[in-house]
């Protein structure tokens, strides 16, 4: 029998039998694992850096960590050159490794990484768009047939989902 099925057996068990010091123990442990469930996109562990720490410690800064995981892949997904903005990735956070023990400077930094990667993911937005553009003109394609065009990559965005900056939900 796995160490799971064994678990879930001891659990049923102890719940069938309901107590006041069980109610504290299954208390005490979702308490343990609501606080693990707002942490951060790394392993928080006792190896960890005092920046990790520090977010590993405040739900605040465990969501901004989510949040900086998302403005992260987008810009990275939406990026003609997805290497830069990996290299940018890790001088950005060997930077708060190094510079940053205590909170206000940790929120700072996620705040201000946040805002450049959305703002990266525009501008890579954007010179997608003008490089669509620029190869419709190269085409040399009746305006109609361009439109066509514009109209078939409209839909296809449209069917994939709007483009939306998580920061302004």
């Amino acid at each position: 029998m796995s160490k799971s099925n064994t678990a879930s057996l001891f659990i049923a068990r102890l719940l069938a039998r309901p107590s006041a010091s069980l109610s504290i123990c299954i208390l005490a442990v979702c308490a343990t694992f609501a606080g693990a469930a707002s942490a951060a996109s790394f392993h928080c562990t006792s190896k960890s850096s005092v920046s990790e720490k520090i977010v590993c410690n405040d739900p605040q800064l465990s969501s901004l960590d989510d949040r900086l995981a998302t403005a992260y892949q987008r810009a990275r997904d939406a990026s003609i050159d997805p290497t830069s903005v990996e290299s940018a990735r890790i001088q950005q956070w060997l930077w708060r490794q190094h510079n940053c023990t205590d909170t206000a400077c940790v929120q700072n930094w996620y705040e201000r990484r946040i805002a450049e990667l959305d703002a990266d993911y525009d501008e890579a937005k954007h010179a997608r768009h003008d490089a669509f553009e620029a190869a419709l003109v190269e085409q040399k394609l009746a305006p109609s047939a361009a439109d066509a065009v514009r109209q078939m990559k409209s839909d296809s965005l449209v069917a994939a989902g709007p483009l939306t900056n998580p920061a302004t939900k």
